[in-house]
């Protein structure tokens, strides 16, 4: 290969890897989850947890004492958050409150991001960092948790806590692929693989004691629903356990 050859092939392969690069930039944000460490430069309530998930263009999380949610744009290291950003009304303690305002101020003047180190950081228009997230740990190995909604197929599903609050739901995950808890009734136990976002269980086996008709039931619905297990996502203090078509199947909550 002659000079001139040379140089137009690595101007080629230079222009293709800064494509990639830039593309893979552009998604960098989508499908992560955030917890947030720092807030106009003071550590969060130690009391709270606030969160930031981001799906294709939808934003989701918890501001430390409401739901929040809306649209957001990120091209290349810009953010901006949609007009249509909105949160439920539950009223909070005075600093929790003051302080999930900010957070919401936050992500509105938000203009560019920065990624480093498993964080995120959101940055206004003259450079200042409005808010340091930590990325949100996917582990399950070694946690404990407490089921608060089973699907049964029903537009209704089952709420783990029912009416005489009888059906304590758990699910433990151990260090070595096993897991373990109770459905409603029965101890159970198995084993579960973990791949990316993936969450499979096998050899679900339980005692056999009788607990009446409606705990029964809703055992039933709540080991069919692990079986059903594809994929999975930790929010915060949320466990959601999905289907293969992207239904939920299960919400836990972590125990403390």
């Amino acid at each position: 290969m002659n000079k001139r050859g040379f140089l137009i092939s690595l101007i080629i392969i230079t222009t293709l890897t800064l494509s990639a690069c830039q593309a893979q930039s552009s998604n960098t944000l989508e499908g992560t989850s955030w917890i947030l460490v720092e807030l106009n430069g003071k550590p969060i309530l130690s009391e709270t947890t606030v969160t930031l998930d981001l799906n294709g263009s939808t934003l989701t999380g918890n501001d430390g004492c409401n739901h929040i949610g809306g649209s957001y744009t990120s091209t290349g290291d810009s953010f901006s958050v949609g007009e249509d950003l909105m949160s439920t009304l539950m009223a909070c303690e005075g600093a929790i409150m003051t302080q999930a305002g900010e957070y919401n101020e936050a992500l509105r003047q938000a203009s560019s991001y920065h990624l480093a180190d498993n964080q995120l950081s959101l940055i206004d228009t003259d450079g200042k960092i409005l808010a340091v997230f930590s990325a949100q740990s996917q582990e399950l190995a070694g946690t404990s948790w407490l089921a608060s909604y089973v699907n049964t197929g029903e537009s209704d599903g089952v709420v783990s806590s029912s009416g005489i609050q009888a059906a304590q739901q758990t699910l433990v995950f151990d260090n070595q692929g096993k897991i373990s808890g109770n459905a409603g009734c029965n101890n159970y136990f198995g084993t579960y693989q973990v791949e990316g976002n993936t969450l499979t269980f096998q050899e679900i086996g339980s005692t056999k004691m009788f607990c009446g008709d409606g705990l029964m039931a809703e055992e039933s619905a709540y080991l069919a629903a692990l079986q059903e297990a594809a994929t999975y996502k930790i929010t915060g203090g949320s466990l959601q356990i999905y289907a293969a078509d992207d239904t939920t199947l299960v919400s836990l909550s972590l125990v403390k």
